[in-house]
């Protein structure tokens, strides 16, 4: 068993969990009321094979919700520490794509028009375009250094 907390969640749709279980390299070894999601994990130091294995409860209070259930890793022997760190990375992973998944379809006001007509929305992008603007050239500058001023303001009427 993984002692990680990477998993701990609410309920969500079913579809959504297996789609991105199996978008993570995962297969569906059990139907009915042992599912469970596995996959391989392979140590490059002694080209072992360990299996990460994620049990999914199916009836977490409707027949298309899911729950990740406590996740295990095993193989044929001791498991190293870059194996499980590996699988812990892999857990963290897969509840973050969870998260963004539900978090994304919340729908998020958009951002009102500014009732002042401005070219900045806000206070705080204010001050940033008056940043910028206090780093721009003025055109007398531009003028002494050989540029002409775009665009060409205050011409005399002579």
């Amino acid at each position: 068993m993984l002692q990680t907390k990477a998993l701990v969640f609410e309920k969500k749709p079913l579809a959504k969990v297996h789609s991105m279980l199996t978008s993570q390299g995962f297969r569906l070894t059990g139907i009915d009321e042992s599912v469970k999601y596995r996959a391989p994990l392979r140590d490059s130091s002694t080209e072992s094979i360990y299996w990460l294995e994620i049990p999914v409860d199916q009836n977490a209070s409707g027949p298309n919700d899911a729950k990740l259930g406590v996740p295990s890793l095993y193989g044929e022997m001791r498991i190293p520490r870059p194996v499980k760190e590996a699988a812990e990375s892999k857990l963290y992973e897969i509840a973050d794509y969870l998260r963004n998944i539900f978090e994304k379809k919340v729908a998020h006001p958009p951002a009102q028009k500014p009732h002042n007509s401005s070219m900045a929305q806000d206070e705080d992008e204010m001050k940033r375009l008056g940043k910028e603007m206090e780093s721009m050239p003025t055109n007398t500058e531009l003028d002494e250094s050989g540029w002409i001023p775009d665009p060409i303001q205050y011409e005399s009427k002579n």
